[in-house]
């Protein structure tokens, strides 16, 4: 039996905002924390596709094949039927092709949705789930809604709909287990359960809900049932009835017993062996009072260490055929073994699963053909890219679909002049390929550019330009490319990774080339080369330079006009010691203010066909007007585009058709409802079909790029494209009705 897994934090890397920036550089070194809340806008991202809406309008003119090759988030729960289908629950809201919020099916060959899956709640996930005897599929976890009907936090999958167990309970439910007689229990937070007062723990009798009898003092986080039919319980709780019982019990059908002293800390998986021996993995380092770090067997009367045990919490264990046991959780070693959150005990040594998985391990099952699946937090298994699950078939792992999706987000895109497309970001994974932080599109699959980006715990590439020699210039959070000494930005020739000098000492969120042939660097730093630049700097090829004095606060994004004039934005409010509303203009010498610049931060700027200046970004008045996040600045004045955006625009680009695009997080523009993306057309506001969104964190779109034939590219936090999963990345094409990815031909007007 599986735990569930135990959220360590939301990993929310940090992903490129605007065309040229960050939300971690914008929304908190440039703006401070509050914005976090500040900047969100005031009703949150909603759901707005079913399953089946890659068939319906709206979704005709987004690409498919950006969809990640597994889940685009974590999985915490499995369960594999008799029939050979595996089941996986978690955090996810597409799994291969298939848009399925929160759990799904594989079938061997491709995944598939279970009705609309989970909802009606904030952050919904799927803790566990359990096959009852009847073939009923039951899942439970933090949700009010299964499918179409209202189910808190437990429901039932009949093969062609969800089902709800009475009212179901007040909190989260977080480990399930089936009795021999078809009875089901759960664990969880919990309180009541239909109506009936149950601490922590209930059964489901098929009908209705029971206590056992005055349940825990705390929460439940993994549940057995042993081979004589009694139950066992784990997790933080120290008594269990009127028992002490320090993080595990045993429920004997009548009261609650404890299994010697127990636990140190807390039970977090447990699951019988071939003998009728339980095993409990957690984050526990005593059992019983004697050493047994973070896996432990109960006799049946005394505990019993597994060997030197784990360097770290053990959150899923399951046996083998063969009588193994796997344990997977958040560790390196296991025994004297390098075992990457994945190990197999054989009844008197740990060994390792070739070279495990690169991060958390939440769930294990094994299938009757012996098959192990894992799922987690990982994006690959020994090399593998295999986003949040794998499969171990005894010698080596696979993936389980195919996909050109990202392992997490995408912050910016810029096209080469030789047609390939360059993505950088958080994503340590692309396709099928590890690729840290940027990669190369070629037209059919994603190449890693030597060894990436690295060197800093949250080490990504926020910008990204190709300069008039043809390579490709990066900056962001990292102090190594491809092995080499490069402080936050670095240049790519082809074959190579080469530093700029001494590079900087903070983030570089923006990146332009001028007329002049030079390289203007802006972020969040105060030094460039050893040179005192304060957010913003000049590469003449050898060396760097200020621009005057340069800024007082975080530059976010920097576009040139045909005349040579740099317009830079960004959090600052004064530029060369003159004050200059979050925008300012460098004519070579001195900066300028635009007017009464705006009253919030610019993300995003980009100079229209028409000539005009376009600026988004999370303010409300630009020049004394009211233009809610969005304007256009004409030399002279300011203008709304229409009504504007509701929420905040991150990233901007210029149509070939006088069009302007402007994305972020907002829900409307001028109006009309158009999911983080819109067109403005000079006149009006127009949606991109049913947009982007239907990610497991805060949706958003943090650059885009377009190509000389007019398709729009998206980067940012999203798991689908018109109703298509497409997870970080998205081509929309505004002729033609395509079910594959295009062969990237054309260089970028960007």
């Amino acid at each position: 039996m599986r735990s569930r897994l135990v959220p360590k934090h939301r990993d929310l890397p940090v992903y490129r905002v605007a065309r040229l920036g960050t939300i971690v550089v914008l929304l908190v070194t440039l703006l401070g924390p509050a914005a976090l809340v500040a900047g969100l806008p005031e009703q949150p991202i909603t759901k707005i596709v079913s399953p089946e809406s890659s068939h319906v309008p709206g979704g005709e003119h987004w690409l498919r094949g950006f969809n990640a090759p597994g889940m685009n988030a974590t999985v915490s729960a499995l369960a594999v039927s008799p029939d050979g289908f595996v089941y996986a629950g978690g955090e996810f809201t597409t799994a291969g092709e298939a848009v399925a919020a929160h759990i799904a099916r594989w079938d061997g060959n491709a995944w598939d949705h279970l009705g609309t899956g989970m909802g009606g709640v904030a952050w919904p996930r799927v803790y566990d789930l359990a096959l009852g005897p009847d073939g009923y599929l039951y899942a439970c976890g933090w949700f009010t809604t299964a499918g179409e009907v209202a189910a808190n936090h437990i429901a039932r999958w009949d093969g062609s709909s969800w089902n709800p167990l009475g009212i179901g309970m007040t909190g989260e439910v977080r480990s399930l287990a089936v009795g021999r007689d078809g009875s089901l229990f759960a664990g969880g937070l919990f309180i009541s359960a239909g109506g009936v007062t149950a601490n922590y723990i209930a059964r489901w009798d098929g009908s209705s809900w029971h206590s056992l009898g005055s349940g825990m003092d705390a929460p439940v986080e993994a549940l057995v049932v042993g081979s004589d039919g009694s139950l066992y319980a784990g997790g933080w709780f120290s008594t269990a009835g009127d028992a002490a019982a320090s993080r595990i019990a045993r429920w004997n059908g009548t009261q609650w017993q404890s299994l010697g002293s127990g636990l140190n800390d807390i039970t977090q998986a447990l699951a019988i062996g071939p003998d009728g021996s339980l095993y409990a993995g957690g984050r526990f380092s005593s059992a019983g009072g004697l050493e047994a770090n973070h896996g432990a067997r109960w006799d049946g009367t005394t505990w019993h260490a597994l060997g030197n045990g784990m360097n770290g919490d053990v959150l899923a264990l399951a046996f083998g055929p063969d009588g193994s046991l796997y344990a997977g959780g958040y560790f390196a070693t296991a025994g004297s073994m390098v075992a990457n959150n994945i190990a197999r005990w054989d009844g008197s040594s740990w060994s390792s699963l070739n070279n495990g998985l690169d991060n958390l391990v939440g769930a294990l099952v094994v299938a009757t053909d012996g098959s192990l699946y894992a799922g987690g937090r990982f994006v690959t298994a020994d090399g593998v890219v295999a986003t949040h699950i794998a499969c171990w078939d005894s010698a080596s792992w696979h993936s389980m679909g195919n996909g050109s999706g990202m392992s997490t987000g995408v912050g910016s895109l810029v096209l080469g002049p030789e047609g390939s497309l360059y993505a950088g970001g958080s994503f340590t994974t692309a396709g099928d390929v590890v690729a840290n932080h940027v990669a190369q599109w070629d037209g059919r699959r994603w190449h890693p550019l030597s060894t990436g980006m690295s060197g800093l715990d949250y080490s990504g590439v926020y910008s990204l330009v190709v300069g008039p020699d043809g390579f490709l210039y990066a900056g962001g959070e990292f102090i190594t490319a491809g092995g080499t000494a490069a402080n936050r930005i670095a240049r790519w020739d082809g074959a190579s990774w080469h530093s700029l000098g001494s590079g900087m000492d903070g983030p570089v969120s923006a990146l332009v080339f001028g007329p002049n042939g030079h390289l203007y660097a802006g972020g969040n730093f105060s030094n460039a080369g050893g040179v005192e630049v304060n957010h913003v700097a000049r590469w003449d090829g050898a060396s760097w330079h200020p621009l005057g004095s340069g800024m007082n606060g975080g530059v976010a994004s920097m576009v040139f006009d045909a005349d040579a004039s740099l317009y830079v934005g960004g959090s600052f409010d004064n530029a060369g010691g003159t004050a200059a509303g979050h925008v300012a203009r460098w004519d070579g010498i001195s900066w300028h203010p635009l007017g009464a610049g705006t009253d919030g931060s610019v993300l995003a700027l980009s100079m229209g066909q028409d000539g005009l200046l376009y600026a988004g970004g999370y303010f409300t008045i630009a020049g004394g007007m009211v233009v809610n996040r969005i304007a256009s600045w004409d030399g002279t004045s300011w203008y709304p585009l229409g009504t504007g955006v509701y929420g905040f625009v991150n990233a901007l680009a210029a149509g070939i058709d006088g069009s302007v695009y402007a994305a972020g997080n907002f829900l409307y523009a001028g109006g009309v409802l158009a999911h983080l993306v819109a067109r403005w057309d000079g006149g009006a506001w127009h949606a991109l079909g049913t947009g982007l969104g239907e990610s497991p964190y805060p949706s958003y779109v943090s650059d885009l790029a377009i190509d000389t034939a007019g398709e729009l590219w998206a980067a940012g936090s999203f798991g689908t494209a018109g109703g298509k999963p497409s997870t970080y990345v998205a081509v929309w094409s505004p002729t033609a009705m395509s079910w594959f990815l295009p062969v990237i031909r054309r260089r970028v007007d960007h």
